[in-house]
């Protein structure tokens, strides 16, 4: 019987952008989970952008500035680094790292987007020696030939009813990237029609910056609101509690497949009602089967799921208590800690510390 090789338990956690989003917020959650399990951590990214190496740096984690400025790059000073100076496995939190590493041992590739037919080729290459291929949504794992699950996790937000209590207009809440692949289009058209039936009952809060969105994108985004403008406040970024609190449903209308969706997580943390689409992941993170999953780009369908939540008479807190023990049970803290305690056991690489749940 072939004994399964033994690594110490230290982690290169390698990034895919300078700049923090979806994926980077795994990373850092991914660092804190294998710090409370007694790995040792680095967190290896680009001095330019440096917002990911100043969060890991901020969050105690030892961190490598690799002098890079463009994606090519960070490529090369990454590839020459691993080969000089990397100890332990590499994870590699994105196509980007992956491929740069590629052919390269002791390497886990975790990717965070889909894979499109001009990606699936550099995925082959990036793959070549990795240990393990992650993916966060089983959605995804269906696309990419052997790929291990490994849910994204967000900490918990808090939701305070009392806030909105007794107020006649119901906020419609959107976190993100202001987007036309995330729906704010179908969204604003689902505005019109529900100020047309319930003239004064519905307002829009969009929290979020249009970071990484093209310029043409932002502008059809842009006019799809102005068309609504009266009804929509945007604030830019918003501290998720904050939001939260000012909401009566979290809206996730994405139009393209999502391969999770962190939103829905956050929301069904801080027990606030949730609608989403079917587009991807989405379905799978609520739960398929739940009635506030509506068609992609259907602004009917999305007018009349707000409507439903805004009759209801029903706690909404307690309405959404489902969706929080879900969070609790999959997508928590304590669940990721512990799908990456598992996942390092397979890989042959020995953990400690706190396993319980919080």
């Amino acid at each position: 019987m072939t004994r399964r090789k033994t690594h110490p338990p230290r982690v290169t956690i390698a990034a895919n952008n300078g700049e923090i989003a979806g994926g980077e917020v795994m990373l850092l959650n991914i660092a804190r989970a294998c710090v409370e399990l007694g790995v040792e951590v680095t967190v290896v990214g680009p001095a330019q952008p440096s917002g990911l190496v100043e969060a890991a740096r901020a969050a105690g984690h030892r961190t490598v500035s690799l002098a890079a400025s463009g994606r090519k790059e960070w490529m090369a000073a990454l590839r020459r680094w691993d080969r000089a100076e990397r100890d332990g496995i590499l994870w590699c939190n994105g196509l980007v790292p992956a491929l740069a590493t590629a052919g390269r041992r002791n390497r886990i590739v975790h990717l965070h987007s889909t894979v499109s037919p001009t990606r699936r080729v550099p995925l082959a290459a990036a793959r070549v020696g990795a240990l393990a291929t992650l993916v966060p949504s089983r959605w995804l794992a269906q696309r990419v030939h052997r790929a291990r699950v490994f849910p994204n996790w967000v900490y918990p937000a808090t939701n305070d009813a009392r806030v909105k209590l007794g107020d006649p207009v119901f906020v419609i809440g959107f976190l993100g990237r202001p987007s036309v692949d995330k729906g704010v289009p179908v969204l604003a058209a689902a505005l019109q029609r529900l100020e047309r039936s319930h003239p004064g009952r519905f307002r829009l809060l969009i929290a979020g910056e249009p970071r990484f969105v093209a310029e043409r994108d932002q502008r059809t985004v842009d006019e799809a609101l102005a068309s609504v403008g009266a009804l929509v406040d945007r604030v830019g970024w918003i501290d998720r509690s904050d939001f939260f609190n000012q909401v009566d449903v979290v809206v996730c209308p994405s139009v393209a497949p999502e391969t999770f969706g962190l939103v829905a997580a956050e929301a069904m943390s801080a027990r606030t009602p949730l609608i989403v689409t079917d587009a991807g992941a989405l379905p799978e993170v609520i739960g398929h089967g739940s009635p506030d999953i509506v068609p992609a780009a259907d602004a009917r369908a999305l007018a009349t799921a707000i409507a439903r939540h805004a009759a209801s008479t029903a706690d909404p807190v307690a309405t959404a208590q489902a969706g929080y023990d879900r969070w609790s049970a999959e997508f928590s803290p304590a669940a990721g800690r512990e799908n990456t305690r598992q996942l390092l056991a397979h890989l042959g690489v020995a953990t400690s510390g706190a396993t319980s749940r919080s």
